[in-house]
């Protein structure tokens, strides 16, 4: 196992304003789709998918957790490992009652449309009920958590994975996740991993991942995440690779996304068939901050651009997810070259205190461009 994978959360030795640890992993192979949450002790739990490689049968979900006080990330436990399933894209968060739920897909190796999704539940984030099927499926996915709503209702972007590719759906619960209305969101074939973030006048922000790899899609919902406008273009770009976006307490917006696209042909040739293809790269990884409701946002900041071990590894920094916790500062983790989960700590203020030169100014709401 890489020497440099204990989990030791220190400061980075190029930056005094981030903390960095890479995880320990249970598999050298392949760690990717990080998921966060913070149990009301104050831990930070940690779930991806770890295996051999993403669809095969021997790939699980394994946890990590840092205890509150500490300074180094615990060796892994194995949470899911069915032996005929790929175990796939976890999702953490904690409910309002302050419990911890663990979702994941369940697919028959390389057979997204066959996946379910399964729940597990944690009052600590160590010790974890059995498995119960949440959504049967087939071909229901996750990337991101749900939002709380006012009303007392869960709003949990999905997509479902058919024989003609993908479309956004919402799965909407008012009884606490026991029962589930699924509503498709219009126009979003091709635009996947909805996240999701509430503004200040109540209405709801969402940005998909565009299968394109052309640009970060957005879309608007004015009653609370029943009803949805089409995705369309914004100006952030996207490589087809997952996003993540939150709201702060202080109603800021946080994205963490690749800048890059093959709009500006930032790609590399991977095998296709008999051939090769153009494939978008998954370099730098960016934290972008806007203050208006996500119609502008002129702080960018790049978490993590390639050095020279990307040259041999070139899966990049990729689907990263972000959590602001109760102390206020930003937690982001993120598949480091599929080898290892690397998570980073920093204050909102880090991506203020630098803006890097493709800082995104422009007054066009992103969610019209």
């Amino acid at each position: 196992m890489d020497p440099r994978f204990t989990g030791k959360l220190e400061q980075a030795a190029d930056d005094p304003g981030r903390s960095v640890a890479l995880l320990p992993v249970l598999h050298p192979r392949d760690s990717h789709a990080a998921t966060l949450a913070e149990t009301t002790g104050g831990d930070l739990v940690c779930a991806w998918f770890n295996g051999p490689g993403e669809g095969m049968a021997e790939t699980n979900v394994v946890v990590s957790r840092l205890p509150a006080g500490s300074d180094t990330w615990t060796t892994p436990d194995l949470i899911a490992a069915d032996p005929e399933h790929s175990e796939q894209n976890p999702v953490l968060f904690r409910v309002p009652s302050g419990e911890i739920w663990l979702l994941h897909t369940s697919n028959e190796p390389h057979d997204r449309t066959t996946a379910s999704v399964l729940k597990r539940t944690s009052t600590d984030g160590t010790t974890w009920s059995d498995p119960e099927v949440l959504f049967p499926g087939p071909g229901f996915f996750l990337r991101n958590p749900p939002v709380f709503l006012p009303d007392g209702a869960w709003l949990l972007p999905a997509y479902q994975v058919d024989s003609e590719g993908e479309y956004s759906v919402v799965a909407i619960s008012t009884d606490e996740g026991a029962t589930w209305d699924i509503r498709e969101v219009p126009g979003s074939r091709h635009r996947v991993q909805m996240s999701i973030s509430p503004l200040a006048d109540g209405s709801l922000l969402a940005f998909y991942r565009s299968r394109a790899s052309d640009r970060i899609y957005a879309s608007t919902s004015t009653d609370q995440g029943r009803t949805w406008t089409a995705p369309t273009k914004s100006e952030l770009p996207n490589n087809n690779s997952a996003l993540q976006q939150i709201t702060l307490t202080d109603g800021r917006l946080v994205v963490v996304f690749n800048d890059a696209t093959l709009e500006r042909d930032q790609f590399r040739f991977v095998p296709s068939g008999d051939g090769w293809r153009k494939k978008a790269v998954r370099t730098p990884l960016t934290l972008a901050m806007s203050e208006d409701g996500g119609r502008t946002w002129p702080h960018w900041r790049n978490l993590q651009v390639a050095d020279t071990e990307y040259k041999d590894a070139q899966a990049g920094y990729s689907y990263p997810t972000v959590l602001q916790t109760s102390d206020g500062y930003l937690q982001v983790a993120y598949s480091y070259l599929r080898k290892t989960i690397k998570h980073v700590r920093l204050a909102p203020e880090w991506i203020t205190a630098h803006t890097d030169d493709l800082a995104l100014d422009t007054t066009e709401d992103v969610t019209t461009a």
